[in-house]
């Protein structure tokens, strides 16, 4: 690279300042509503309690009859002597009654449980009668029994949107810059966003929770374009990591909002209008100076460069126009390689493939793990969500501490997957007669761990998944993971349905997945791991500082002590020269016993 090649937008942006940090924090805001609106399924279709729904009585039946009504014709278990009204199938009925007249039949019926039911044939309830206080998606379009799947279905939605999303945006920012293609996200997302919470039929609902994913994708995609570009060195290592922070400071304010909002069009409203704030401070985000001077837009890229270098306070090359324009026409033929070059002979096809899968996994167990709380049960929803997000923080601030100052950070992060998944098994060995909250408790202990797991494991990849490839194929690679990852996140939704099989089996299908996870990370390790990071000496004690310290004395001493150099007895000298000095010194001692 020639002098006039060289990065001249790094060199006067700097890898961190002032400039950098007020859109590092603009951009890091726009991960909160994407939460939001990933996980409003816990609010907008809680789990039914029983007993808040029973199949809809006909005009004619009497209020006074409703009791008759939800024990008789409803098909109750047999074999139960206690608690009989929570054994009662609200999804089916007894065809007999409803062709007969309920209320003449029924009006002095003393037992309604007595009711012999011989050669009755049971039809399933079409229209359902909800008397849940919070006005939700399961209450207005008949969320339960056999339409409960398309909870999973709207969540799908959403999932297919956020792959939509990224493929469009690929696409879009060979065309549009950064910033104003966030801008339309932006504003897609506010208006998509808000006609979600309006649509009165649930197909509607689906289509503009797909459209309000993709225009979410627009958002954070555009803005991690941005953040690698304006930031550099470790810097730009903390900011991808700390990216995620705020989508589980989101997890954490969702259930404070969901507290105050009673039906769950509000909710959407409010959520959807969160972006309106960030819509009118979009003026401060910078845009990318490296997309635009690879366009050609060589004006607006050095209006950003002199707004950079004034208010981090830095000096700038005389000639800078120069160089930039000659810097863009370098860099406009640097054009990342096709798909192949990620499967050629300079990486090993076995890593790369067990990179893909664990990119699925991981962002299978942080994506639906979230949702899973459902499961839990309506009364312990907002704290459980709460300590999610928490546990999400936690595991971020831990990936980061293990990328910055630990050599195997693969390795770390595959233990902490195993260990959390394993510890996940003992779920089935909670004993069955502990109170329900006490067994929620317990379960959730164990969901938290391989939720911050999950986390440690996403932070690694997602800053350390380049290391697998060259320079010039790192952007075709992370393409490449995100997508295959995206793709199979959309089946991610339909977990829940595994607790139709057992309530411990979507737990259970998480541990699996995070010991496979886990058992990936590791194997990765084995070839790609921080040749770099040198780890921490150990803390040296007052002895050995004082003999090292006296042998290098001697060492250095010079041959005639009247002249002394000050430049010999100043010079400094690391801890882990002085630990090398000290065991020198040892190694010359048993020569000399020898």
């Amino acid at each position: 690279m020639s002098p006039r090649q060289e990065d001249v937008i790094g060199q006067v942006n700097g890898d961190f300042g002032r400039w950098q940090l007020r859109t590092i924090l603009l951009i890091f805001f726009l991960k909160i509503p994407s939460a939001w609106l990933m996980a409003a399924i816990i609010y907008t279709a809680p789990s039914p309690r029983k007993g808040e729904y029973y199949c809809k009585p006909p005009e004619a039946l009497k209020e006074n009859f409703t009791k008759n009504w939800i024990m008789v014709p409803h098909s109750v278990q047999e074999g139960t002597n206690t608690d009989r009204e929570f054994d009662i199938d609200m999804c089916h009925l007894y065809e007999n009654t409803i062709q007969n007249n309920f209320a003449a039949t029924h009006s002095n019926y003393s037992n309604p449980f007595r009711k012999p039911k011989a050669q009755q044939k049971i039809i399933p309830c079409e229209h359902f009668q909800h008397n849940s206080k919070f006005e939700s998606l399961v209450t207005q379009f008949d969320l339960v029994c056999s339409r409960q799947v398309l909870v999973s279905v709207s969540q799908t939605f959403h999932t297919i949107g956020t792959l939509v999303g990224g493929l469009i945006t690929k696409s879009a920012l060979n065309h549009i810059s950064p910033r104003k293609l966030m801008l339309v996200g932006m504003v897609g997302q506010i208006i998509c966003g808000n006609l979600t919470g309006m649509m009165p039929k649930f197909s509607l609902h689906v289509i503009f929770r797909l459209l309000t994913s993709a225009f979410c994708c627009f958002m954070y995609t555009t803005g991690q374009v941005i953040l690698t570009d304006i930031t550099g060195g470790q810097a730009k290592v903390i900011v991808r990591c700390l990216f995620e922070l705020f989508w589980s400071i989101g997890l954490i304010l969702l259930p404070g909002i969901s507290i105050f909002v009673d039906d769950w069009s509000q909710l959407y409203y409010v959520i959807s209008s969160f972006t309106i704030f960030l819509l009118l401070l979009n003026r401060w985000i910078a845009d990318s100076p490296r997309w635009l001077a690879k366009h050609g837009k060589y004006d607006e890229a050095l209006q950003e460069l002199l707004e950079s270098a004034t208010i981090n306070n830095k000096n700038i090359p005389v000639d800078l126009e120069e160089q930039l324009r000659e810097y863009g026409s370098f860099i406009k033929h640097d054009k990342s390689l096709s798909y192949l070059c990620i499967w050629d002979e300079t990486t090993n096809w076995k890593y790369v493939l067990a990179l893909h899968w664990a990119w699925v996994w991981a962002s299978f167990l942080y994506n639906s793990m979230i949702l899973a709380i459902r499961q839990f049960g309506v009364d312990h929803i907002h704290i459980n969500t709460v300590t999610m997000g928490f546990a999400e923080m936690v595991g971020v601030i831990l990936g980061l501490f293990l990328i910055l100052y630990t050599k195997r950070h693969w390795l770390w992060a595959g233990i902490s997957m195993i260990s959390t998944g394993l510890l996940a098994y003992l779920i089935w060995l909670i004993p069955s007669n502990l109170g329900e909250t006490q067994r929620i408790g317990l379960g959730m202990i164990l969901c938290l761990g391989i939720k911050g797991a999950s986390a440690v494991s996403m932070s690694v990849l997602t800053t350390c998944s380049g290391e697998l490839v060259r320079r010039n194929c790192r952007r075709t690679l992370m393409a490449s993971v995100v997508i295959h990852s995206r793709f199979w996140l959309i089946f991610s939704s339909l977990s829940s349905a595994l607790s139709l099989i057992h309530s411990l089996a979507p737990l259970t299908m998480f541990a699996s997945l995070a010991v496979l996870n886990g058992l990936l990370m590791c194997y990765l390790n084995t070839e790609f791991w921080s040749k770099e990071q040198q780890g921490s000496a150990r803390v040296p004690s007052l002895a050995v500082y004082r003999k090292s310290l006296a042998f290098i004395r001697m060492k250095r001493k010079p041959v005639m002590p009247n002249k002394i150099s000050k430049l010999e007895f100043s010079r400094s000298i690391s801890i882990r020269d002085l630990w090398m000095e000290s065991k020198q010194q040892k190694s010359k001692y048993v020569r000399n016993s020898v």
